[in-house]
């Protein structure tokens, strides 16, 4: 009888604690205003490459969902991609490792510990047959230069990184059931915050994750941040379908 009260004590926390996610992003800041032309290179991005949501369809990924969780990190993108800071930090990766330079690369922002993450978990999960692109690279489980240098060149690739993303989500799929309950709208602040953050911190962590404002553009971290879930959901439910 105790541990039904524990257990029943618990689960009344976490559903009073969920944020709830209203079907219009009415009360939403808008995002579209705010980040302006950045805003507009990622909604073109993601119109201008139809090959992307084939994929994820070819691949059975919802790609309106998949697209929405890094559609925050396209806006980034637009407005990093022409700094030359990020060469000198892939010279650091490939030469010394991601102890000394771990950093976003590429459209969907994907730093290269990410990466690394997600080629073991295809291994641990047993996703292989799904990912034998991602897994052969992780297969030696021997960090070197010459897998740090292919990583990187993959990283910088739409392609590879359309495959990371389809391994993330199924990953998640496997690492956190209480999904199961979720709105579309929950679980894709749940994603999006797994993505920004980092999904092996947990549920709580993450869920704690969903209500913070972490997300800045450019190279260097400012005062002024954004809700990178609620960038998520805002382009979520105002461009496309679910």
């Amino acid at each position: 009888m105790r541990w039904s009260l524990i257990i029943l004590r618990w689960s009344l926390i976490l559903l009073i604690s969920r944020p709830v996610y209203s079907q219009t992003p009415s009360s939403s800041p808008d995002y579209r205003e705010i980040f302006g032309a950045d805003y507009e290179y990622a909604v073109n991005t993601v119109e201008n490459n139809t090959c992307w949501s084939d994929t994820l369809n070819k691949h059975n990924i919802g790609p309106h969902f998949a697209l929405s969780v890094i559609f925050p990190e396209l806006i980034r993108y637009s407005s990093i991609s022409d700094f030359i800071e990020v060469k000198a930090l892939e010279v650091l990766y490939v030469q010394y490792g991601h102890d000394y330079a771990d950093f976003s690369i590429g459209l969907f922002q994907m730093k290269p510990t990410f990466a690394e993450q997600i080629e073991a978990d295809i291994l641990g999960f047993g996703l292989e047959n799904g990912h034998p692109e991602l897994a052969a690279l992780h297969a030696s489980i021997v960090d070197s230069l010459d897998i740090r240098r292919d990583r990187i060149v993959r990283l910088k690739n739409d392609h590879y990184q359309l495959l990371y993303l389809e391994a993330f989500i199924r990953i998640m799929d496997q690492l956190y059931h209480e999904k199961a309950s979720f709105t579309i709208e929950e679980k894709l602040a749940f994603y999006a915050a797994a993505y920004n953050t980092g999904y092996r911190k947990g549920y709580l962590v993450i869920r704690g994750e969903e209500d913070k404002d972490r997300f800045y553009t450019g190279m260097v971290e400012t005062d002024i941040k954004y809700n990178y879930s609620a960038i998520a959901l805002f382009y979520h439910l105002k461009n496309g379908k679910k």
